[in-house]
């Protein structure tokens, strides 16, 4: 019963054009493609009956592959020429403790030139991951995926899809990497983290049913895992306004067109959008007209306010509107600038509180057992010794003062040194935390709600 309930929801989704089912073995598999590649991958699959046991060929014309991309139709037969070939070079591969599976996007690709249409064969391998699928699977509507610029934002939309239904997932940073293909491009975790993960979260947020927040895992002081939370997006588009209306993308490609040299497609996209199709063409004319007059410095710019201007004949009325969103824009940054002085205002007084009651936990402790301090030192020594030096170690004992005319080292000098600071007292409350665990994490569980009403996590009381 479960079965033809299965076959016949597989079959439902087979006639949706906007919607596909992959297996979760595809969407975590590692490969290296761009976006204009997996959209085109995506109309693939789009364009199977994935209700069958089998398919020979899939045809797609080059008139709804340019629909599906989102490209101006200048030398678009050469533009996805070249994008097929690199994606029909590229590898999938996927290993988990019942499968291995090594092959490519696609087998091959025929041009019809003279009938106007694409042919494509899915490798043998592939079809058991795209055909008849009965478990282990997401169902994705890839009109979610069609605004986003950006490889890494869909194929974090297929990982939010696929982990819906549990809220939350977490995935090795090294892991991300290996499966988007770009271990030797971000090497470096921050620009990993801004130019990955953020500008995923940030493109989500504006074109997607589904975004995420994410927790850094560390290692000491490396990050190391990342801890993902999948969120209903409540300002997601309207997939009335996301599906490809064939009139409403030729006026789109229409404008693209005309001010290609001065604003990319995802701007046109974005006024579409928001204005209707009179207005746009007239503040594209207008702008242009203006432009060849040379009274224009910013092209770009002065094309955004004459689009989003319903009337252009009243130029004072515009430059006042201009004025006060100025004046609004100005408010709105001086009051974020006020708001974040004063967050980090109250972060840095709650560290610092922090920091003087683990200090003032720290003296007791060693005031009440008067050879402890020795012990410390005497492992500071001991460490400095050993051939291969820790440098916190090495740190804190070069930070390290003894009283003038001292030979032996006393409770007063050391606590003197550890109210100094620095790399001493990092070194002794790192040897004290491990002995008292318990009512150092008490001390810290005390400061938490205090922490986390300012937005501090754990990890940032030290």
């Amino acid at each position: 019963m479960e079965d033809k309930k299965r076959e016949k929801a597989i079959e439902a989704i087979s006639k949706d054009p906007n919607r596909i089912i992959k297996t979760n073995p595809i969407i975590n598999a590692r490969y290296d493609i761009t976006t204009v590649q997996m959209k085109v991958f995506l109309k693939i699959i789009a364009s199977m009956d994935q209700s069958k046991d089998d398919i020979s060929e899939v045809q797609i014309s080059v008139g709804e592959l340019q629909k599906f991309v989102g490209r101006s139709s200048k030398n678009i037969h050469k533009y996805l020429q070249d994008e097929l070939v690199k994606l029909k070079q590229r590898n999938i591969y996927y290993e988990d403790e019942n499968i291995r599976l090594d092959t490519n996007l696609l087998s091959s690709i025929i041009y019809y030139k003279k009938q106007g249409y694409f042919s494509f064969e899915i490798p043998k391998a592939l079809k058991p991951f795209l055909l008849q699928i009965k478990e282990n699977f997401t169902v994705l509507d890839i009109r979610n995926m069609l605004f986003l610029e950006s490889i890494y934002a869909m194929r974090f939309y297929e990982y939010c899809k696929e982990f819906e239904r549990f809220k939350q997932f977490e995935i090795d940073v090294e892991e991300i990497k290996q499966r988007f293909g770009i271990a030797d491009r971000y090497k470096n975790y921050f620009d990993f983290k801004l130019k990955v993960i953020n500008q995923a979260r940030t493109e989500l947020m504006k074109n997607s049913e589904l975004y995420f927040d994410f927790e850094e895992i560390k290692e000491g002081k490396k990050v190391v895992r990342l801890k993902f939370t999948v969120i209903k997006n409540s300002t997601q588009r309207n997939n009335d306004v996301v599906e490809l209306n064939p009139e409403i993308e030729e006026s789109v490609l229409e404008i693209i067109e005309l001010v290609k040299m001065f604003v990319a497609e995802s701007t046109v996209r974005s006024w579409f959008e928001k204005y209707p199709y009179e207005q746009i063409k007239k503040g594209v004319q207008y702008t242009l007209n203006q432009v060849k007059s040379g009274v224009v410095k910013d092209t770009g710019a002065y094309l955004q306010k004459m689009v989003a201007t319903a009337d252009l004949f009243d130029p004072t009325e515009l430059v006042k509107q201009e004025q006060k969103r100025k004046r609004e824009q100005e408010k709105e940054i001086l009051a974020n600038k006020e708001q974040e002085q004063a967050i980090e205002n109250a972060q840095g007084q709650i560290k610092a509180e922090f920091y003087n009651a683990k200090m003032d936990l720290t003296v007791n402790i060693l005031s009440k057992d008067s050879k402890l301090f020795l012990a410390i030192l005497n492992q500071l020594r001991l460490e400095n010794e050993q051939e291969h030096k820790l440098f916190l170690s090495e740190m804190a004992l070069n930070n390290y003062k003894r009283g003038k005319d001292s030979e032996k080292d006393s409770l007063e000098q050391f606590l003197f040194n550890l109210g100094e600071g620095g790399s001493f007292a990092s070194y002794v409350f790192d040897y004290l935390q491990k002995e008292y665990s318990t009512v150092y994490t008490k001390l810290k569980q005390d400061f938490l709600p205090k922490a986390s009403r300012v937005g501090l996590r754990a990890d940032e009381l030290i």
